[in-house]
């Protein structure tokens, strides 16, 4: 049980640590993604038996509902910070607490590309496929996804919170949380976490769009 809290609760403190201690994007990536990726292949010494179980079989079923589904993600992120931006974002502010997280300069095109590709596969791998089989077995299905859906949901809070308005940073992790559990549910009908990859990497684009298009230029 104590094992699974850890696994559960290590990213969130991978951003805490990065962003609200030390203020720095790079920090918290290399905590972060650093978690995400070697706590399930080296730490934890997952199993030759579950990693053989990765499921990413790319159907044109798995593409079609991965590409469906993030455009739509992609296109709401995007309009509806677009419409309430005046409302939702406090653009001076955000720009000065990026530059104090280190989101600046000539590193920013490195660290949109990670966060638009390399984040959506680590963090998929992460929750809709290795935490989310270490629970299957023990709680079932929709526990399940309801748990890594939390989790998941719980360190974009610390993010949130800083970024948005209030209240619309506390009610901005909502969305975060129903992907999740939208992404789960294509990893559970679909037996491949291709589907979520894409989709969330196109939700990813969709934020990224957001920094190009409406915070640079003001």
């Amino acid at each position: 049980m104590l094992k699974q809290i850890i696994l559960l609760i290590g990213p969130t403190i991978m951003i805490f640590i990065g962003l609200s201690l030390l203020h720095n994007v790079l920090v918290t990536f290399f905590l972060f993604y650093g978690w995400l990726l070697f706590i399930p292949l080296i730490i934890i010494n997952w199993n030759k038996e579950n990693s053989n179980r990765i499921l990413i079989p790319l159907s044109k079923k798995v593409t079609i509902v991965g590409v469906v589904s993030g455009l739509i993600c992609l296109i709401a992120i995007y309009s509806f910070v677009s419409i309430f931006q005046s409302s939702v974002l406090e653009i001076p502010q955000l720009k000065l607490l990026l530059a104090e997280w280190g989101f600046s300069g000539k590193k920013v095109l490195l660290l949109v590309l990670v966060l638009a590709l390399i984040n959506p596969i680590l963090e998929e791998f992460y929750w809709r496929e290795f935490m989310y089989s270490r629970l299957l077995a023990k709680i079932g299905n929709v526990t399940a996804i309801m748990i890594t859906s939390i989790f998941y949901s719980l360190y974009h809070l610390i993010v949130v919170m800083e970024i948005f308005s209030f209240p619309f940073n506390a009610l901005a992790v909502v969305p975060v949380f129903l992907a999740g559990i939208m992404w789960a549910i294509f990893r559970y009908k679909l037996k491949s976490i291709a589907t979520s990859i894409i989709s969330h990497c196109l939700a990813d684009i969709g934020i990224m769009l957001v920094y190009w298009y409406i915070i640079v230029p003001s």
